[in-house]
């Protein structure tokens, strides 16, 4: 048995006691009366004996049970614990689930509620030479505590731990855990608590829903998974597109994915709304899911078992700007997957960038281009292009153009957009040129990427075309027989596809299939910077234009809250605080008081996939499974506070019991 406040038990004690002693010694004051005979007063008499000052203490049953009473509740403010489970000293790393699965509603509360209970819980297990610390994590992880022994920091930390709407990804929280997953002792002399080698056990308070499981390792000391919750209920949206039609911009198509993820056949409204008004709504009936209890990483892969997802799709005309919201009209477990927004910004027309000097293939692009509905082109010379300055190539920190082609042009002069290479590269890190192919053929394509969309490139013939050097993140749309012939590369603010060929060097011009080609890049690189571009998922980052003139913007959150960003000599607006799911206004103080609208939605399997795994694999490794946290430091206060009422009704009938006789 321990004290956990040993110094309030002392101080208590120390002005306590002696202030009980000292009523008895106190004298009483008295009022005279005369009486006609003492015999019944013999009483009054011994009292009068024992409130003299100074004088000895007689034995009195009423002091001595007063002192228990006392002692009890003394011994209450100590709190005293009892360990029934003796523990090696340990270094203990606490992992805290707080993802979007997290907000799962269990009885009346949440199961983040429940993981901090059950981590507080296995905080209080431990010894008093043990050190642990506390790391929490979604699609981010931090340290909320570092290495301590201190069981009451331990526990402040952990219930100060709110959910997010991220993603459940272990793979930084891992890494955390690796950086301090070493023994912590304490050497003489030092002023902190200095690492030694070693291996820190790593103790996991999730839902086991987490979606990179597979992918990672422990690789010191053993992981413990405690598994919390045990609601399964949820429908949740998983997918959601608004788009303009290029032809007719005021008219809007919306599709949509709902699947359900609980045990049980479930039949509901879906309901699409513009601007809170409601413009649609459709009944989808959607079978038991066959994923409720499946590995957790499992979900990311699978499919959704017969009718248990359905896609919907709405059509709507509108010619202003707006925000679309597609609601599920269901109470279940997991709120946040219940509604999905997509902001609509005003339509607009497409504006092209030629850059190049040639007669033809300027022609050629010019008339592939107009046969866009939308969709507008102009013309700079390579010279013009470089020379040009931000104000004529920039708005907002990326680029005025909504796609720039380049004929048989290198440069590395490419701010935020989106680009389109004919027999030039773009001078970035990871792309080159190492040489020249000749006498090859068109060997495979892939006709299922959004580029290839009714391609086929086997009637076109290729003189010859540069040999380029891609990044592994580089994908292939068309190959030769050696070589990569067209690519796409998606680098951060930016879309390249960089074609190995010279225009000239082929019959592309003279190919039906080459034109659907170039309709798919503007109408697919377009669109990146579109209506799509201000739908973001938890933990995504906002990158928004400054207009001119603004010195500050506002950023209201959906929870209602507004901070306000200094923007003054920025071209852009940058904010990372997106861990929760809704809209997020930006307002600026430019004269026209521009406005930007961001959606963050879930739309995730793995978090929508709610029901516990009951089994939890990191890597190929089958992580021990613990039933739950029972508490081995039995606190005894209670027990002290319980023995001092039952003394303090004796006590209490012994003085009536007195007063009577």
């Amino acid at each position: 048995m321990k004290f956990l406040s040993l110094s309030t038990l002392i101080t208590a004690a120390a002005l306590a006691v002696p202030a009980l002693l000292l009523l008895y010694f106190l004298k009483l004051k008295r009022q005279e009366f005369k009486i006609s005979s003492t015999l019944l007063w013999r009483k009054a008499v011994q009292d009068l004996q024992v409130n003299a000052p100074f004088q000895k203490l007689r034995k009195n049953l009423l002091l001595f049970l007063q002192l228990l009473i006392l002692a009890g509740l003394l011994f209450a403010l100590g709190q005293p614990v009892a360990k029934f489970v003796s523990q090696t000293k340990r270094t203990i790393v606490v992992l805290v689930d707080q993802s979007g699965s997290m907000k799962t509603r269990e009885g009346s509360g949440t199961r983040l509620e429940e993981v901090k209970r059950e981590a507080k819980t296995f905080v209080d297990n431990l010894g008093s030479s043990d050190k642990a610390m506390v790391i929490a994590f979604s699609d981010r992880a931090r340290v909320i505590c570092p290495f301590t022994a201190d069981k009451r920091q331990l526990a402040q930390r952990i219930e100060s731990v709110q959910a997010t709407d991220g993603r459940s990804t272990l793979a930084e929280a891992l890494q955390l855990a690796v950086a301090h997953s070493s023994k912590i002792v304490d050497i003489p002399g030092m002023t902190a608590p200095q690492a030694s080698l070693g291996a820190a056990d790593i103790e996991l308070f999730s839902d086991g829903r987490i979606e990179d499981a597979d992918d990672q390792v422990v690789q010191r000391g053993q992981m413990r998974y405690y598994k919390v919750g045990q609601a399964a209920d949820n429908v949740g949206v998983v997918a959601m597109d608004a788009r303009r039609s290029y032809e007719k911009p005021e008219q809007i198509s919306v599709f949509a994915r709902v699947e359900n993820f609980g045990p049980a056949p479930v039949k509901t409204d879906v309901s699409l709304l513009l601007d809170n008004k409601i413009l649609s709504v459709k009944e989808v009936s959607l079978a038991a899911a066959e994923l409720a209890t499946t590995q957790p990483a499992a979900a990311r892969h699978a499919r959704a078992g017969p009718s248990a997802a359905q896609n919907l799709a709405f059509e709507l005309t509108h010619d202003a700007a707006g925000t679309l919201e597609l609601r599920v009209n269901r109470d279940d477990a997991l709120a946040a997957d219940n509604v999905c927004y997509a902001p609509l910004p005003p339509p607009r027309d497409v504006v092209v960038l030629g850059v190049g000097d040639r007669a033809i293939p300027q022609a050629y692009f010019s008339r592939v281009i107009s046969s866009v509905p939308g969709v507008r082109l102009e013309w700079m010379t390579p010279d013009e292009y470089a020379k040009a300055g931000d104000d004529k190539l920039m708005e907002g920190g990326r680029s005025k153009f909504d796609l720039v082609i380049f004929d048989k042009v290198d440069t590395d002069k490419l701010p935020a957009g989106n680009y389109l290479f004919f027999g030039g590269i773009p001078k970035i890190v990871g792309v080159g040129v190492e040489g020249e192919v000749t006498n090859e053929h068109v060997q495979n394509w892939d006709e299922s990427y959004p580029l290839m969309r009714y391609v086929r490139f086997e009637g076109i013939l290729i003189e010859k075309w540069r040999r380029l050097k891609l990044p592994d993140q580089a994908v292939r749309v068309v190959e030769g027989e050696t070589s990569t012939i067209i690519a796409y590369l998606g680098d951060p603010g930016r879309q390249f596809v960089i074609v190995a060929f010279d225009f000239l060097d082929s019959t592309a011009g003279l190919a039906v299939p080459f034109v659907m080609f170039m309709q798919n890049v503007v109408r697919t690189l377009t669109a990146g910077g579109g209506d799509a571009a201000h739908m973001l998922r938890p933990g995504d980052t906002v990158t928004c234009a400054v207009p001119r003139g603004a010195s500050s913007a506002e950023v209201t959150r959906p929870d209602g809250d507004v901070e306000s960003i200094d923007v003054a000599n920025r071209l852009q607006l940058v904010y990372g605080r997106t861990e929760t799911v809704g809209l997020y206004q930006i307002t600026f103080d430019d004269s026209s008081k521009t406005r930007a609208t961001y959606a963050v939605n879930l739309l995730d399997r793995v978090e929508s996939t709610i029901a516990p795994s009951d089994r939890f694999v990191i890597g190929s490794d089958v992580v021990a499974r613990e039933q739950g946290v029972e508490r081995t430091n039995q606190p005894l206060w209670p027990y002290a506070v319980v023995a001092a009422i039952i003394v303090l009704l004796i006590e209490w009938w012994i003085y009536n019991r007195r007063v009577m006789i």
